[in-house]
């Protein structure tokens, strides 16, 4: 079977759609399934061009161009590279989705989504998105032979509009990779965030928390890693200068998977206050690797976290009950039944045993592909 994963930014772009699909696509190809990617041919965070195409890990790359917003880039190309491909996994709510289901008629290919959050990671235009949903991509999900929503949350957003069709396999991560720093000891202080520099990640919170805390631990660290997807490096960089914390902050942008796991083996916890996930990749990424997990308390977070047993759930909308609870943490010393909870819930989530459910699917839908082509052409 060949499989053409479609999804608008991949490698080199750091983030938690794009390790989701190249770990998907590797351990589809370990298993004996072709997979490819096709991508936009440009990094949305800074306009850095890429090759046409290129292998990384294995796994074959096409680069194409688009014009337009990044938010929904156009295209066109794309359905010029699907023929040869028995299925079309799309990756996320956008363009590539309604412009492939669209033209189903035509192209004749059997297809399916990974939601990964929809669009609705922040509230801003949320009636416009909340109309497109319901009509343009209530459309587009006819022409697919099945969804998948990779969160409850997910499930529950997607289920008015596609009751049928609708499954739930949540994220899979790459568990040994991370795992290898398990029983490295992180600074007692330090905090890291990895992720999307974005207005729904809320970066500016863990500022101020940061600038809270220095008073009382002077040797309080927080590592920002990820890529500028909306921009903000200049805001974050003036918030610093003004809560004089530049001996407490690092931005580190475009890190490698091994330069990640160097700077995360550094940090003791990891810190989020994101008002929305998908699903939460990077949070159990960190806990796989032995750091512990301090969380706000968003749904796809409070599933993942039991309070004070695997982690810890904070409240960001009010900084300062935050900086009471994370000094509670900070001043209690054993940390370790936490962390080796937090371990045991990310072991839970291993590559291993979502594939497995993803070649299912894929096999069940071309098996009932082939035998509806047979009886077709049997007439």
């Amino acid at each position: 079977m060949r499989v053409l994963h479609v999804i608008r930014q991949y490698k080199p772009v750091i983030g938690g759609m794009e390790n989701y699909v190249e770990n998907l696509a590797v351990h589809l190809k370990e298993r004996g399934i072709y997979s490819e990617v096709l991508t936009l041919n440009a990094d949305f965070s800074n306009g850095e061009k890429f090759s046409d195409s290129a292998i990384i890990n294995g796994i074959k790359i096409k680069r194409i161009p688009y014009f337009g917003s990044r938010r929904y880039p156009i295209a066109l190309s794309a359905v010029n590279y699907i023929s040869e491909f028995d299925l079309i996994h799309i990756h996320g709510v956008d363009f590539l989705l309604d412009y492939l289901a669209g033209l189903k008629p035509f192209h004749k290919k059997t297809m399916i989504l990974s939601t990964h959050g929809g669009f609705f990671h922040t509230k801003k235009f949320y009636l416009y998105k909340k109309l497109h949903f319901h009509t343009v991509t209530k459309y587009s999900l006819k022409n697919m032979k099945w969804i998948v929503a990779v969160s409850e949350n997910d499930y529950k957003s997607f289920r008015p509009i596609c009751p049928e069709r609708l499954d739930l396999i949540e994220c899979g991560i790459n568990f040994d990779h991370y795992h290898t720093i398990a029983e490295e000891n992180g600074y007692p202080n330090r905090f890291i965030f990895v992720g999307r520099f974005s207005k729904n990640k809320r970066i500016d919170k863990l500022l101020l928390l940061i600038k809270k805390l220095k008073v009382e631990f002077p040797d309080v660290h927080l590592s920002i890693v990820g890529r500028d997807y909306d921009n903000l490096k200049g805001e974050l960089e003036k918030l610093i200068d003004e809560y004089e914390i530049g001996n407490h902050v690092a931005i580190c942008e475009a890190l490698s998977e091994e330069e990640l796991l160097k700077e995360m083996a550094k940090a003791s916890y990891f810190i989020s206050a994101s008002e929305y996930e998908g699903f939460g990749l990077s949070s159990l990424e960190a806990m796989a690797a032995g750091r512990v997990a301090l969380l706000n308390n968003i749904p796809s977070f409070e599933k993942m976290i039991q309070d004070g047993k695997n982690g810890y759930l904070l409240s960001f909308d009010d900084v300062d009950s935050v900086e009471q609870k994370v000094k509670e943490v900070l001043f209690n010393k054993d940390m370790e039944k936490v962390r080796r909870a937090g371990v045991e819930k990310a072991r839970q989530n291993s590559w291993g045993a979502v594939v497995e459910r993803f070649i299912d699917l894929y096999e069940s839908i071309h098996k009932e592909a082939n035998d509806t082509h047979s009886k077709l052409a049997s007439k």
